[in-house]
């Protein structure tokens, strides 16, 4: 990669999220970086938000687009430390960890996507929660958090539904499987996202000289299921290089296909949303 990618600064609304994500996508075809897969996955997700929060579909729809807001900042935050540690604090171990994972030629596109998904549930989702309801506001979140969780489960699943092109095997594998395979997903989403909430109820109950400490070892935990998540325990390996030998290793060829999904889903997200939130 020859240039970094510009600060990402100023980001007020959601629309202003899905423009800064599309800048994320352009430079990584530009500069041929495996960054792309997360954020393309990441941009449908945030299309699927917004389209609930227009049809007011949560509880509190304005604090659900700051909510959202919030949560992209502190990905492009870590983007923004990455590139330009000089003029932005870095980024979190696990960042850290999904990053350097993203110049790894060896990982396939699904391990690419859930060190990102890794990264921004584990510990991000949780310090967003808190940020839009501190302390003893922190319950009246808990509805409409678990309406992101399914906004997001239903989209991880259905953009690993739509990658059969990409990746040969993994499509085999999912036709085979389908249901099993998307048991194993919503449970381990579920795992996830009650991590996220648990953590974003101690920030709530702890006094605020401890959230550094309560955040940084969120962050170790999350640090240590990124490593996991490039070097799995075996028979794993095994499984990834079977599916790596016939995927597209075509880096700008997968993410425009990627990030056509997600202009395709946004075209029909009204249609759908109503399905998965309400």
């Amino acid at each position: 990669m020859t240039a970094p990618l510009p600060p990402i600064t100023n980001i007020h609304t959601i629309d202003d999220v899905v423009n800064a994500i599309d800048g994320i996508i352009n430079w990584s075809i530009a500069q041929q970086s495996r960054l792309g897969y997360f954020a393309a996955l990441y941009k449908r997700i945030t299309i699927a938000i917004r389209t609930a929060v227009q049809q007011h579909l949560f509880q509190d729809n304005p604090r659900m687009e700051r909510f959202d807001v919030i949560f992209a900042s502190r990905y492009f935050a870590a983007l923004n430390g990455w590139f330009w540690p000089a003029q932005f604090p870095p980024a979190s171990k696990v960042w850290q960890i999904a990053f350097e994972g993203a110049l790894l030629p060896e990982p396939i596109i699904v391990q690419q996507m859930v060190a990102g998904v890794n990264a921004h549930i584990i510990l991000d989702l949780g310090i967003a929660a808190e940020t839009v309801a501190p302390g003893a506001l922190m319950p009246t979140l808990q509805v409409d958090f678990n309406r992101v969780n399914q906004v997001l489960g239903s989209q991880v699943n259905a953009v690993l539904d739509e990658i059969d092109d990409l990746s040969p095997v993994l499509a085999e594998l999912y036709d085979y499987f389908a249901k099993w395979e998307m048991d194993i997903i919503n449970d381990v989403l579920k795992l996830t996202r009650d991590i996220a909430w648990d953590f974003a109820t101690k920030l709530a109950t702890h006094p605020v000289f401890e959230k550094p400490l309560l955040i940084g070892f969120q962050d170790a935990k999350a640090a240590a299921l990124g490593h996991i998540i490039y070097k799995p325990p075996f028979p794993l390996p095994a499984f990834i290089d079977a599916v790596a030998k016939q995927e597209s290793r075509d880096i700008v060829h997968n993410i425009k296909v990627l990030d056509s999904q997600a202009e395709a889903f946004a075209e029909r997200a009204a249609e759908v949303m109503p399905k998965v939130v309400g």
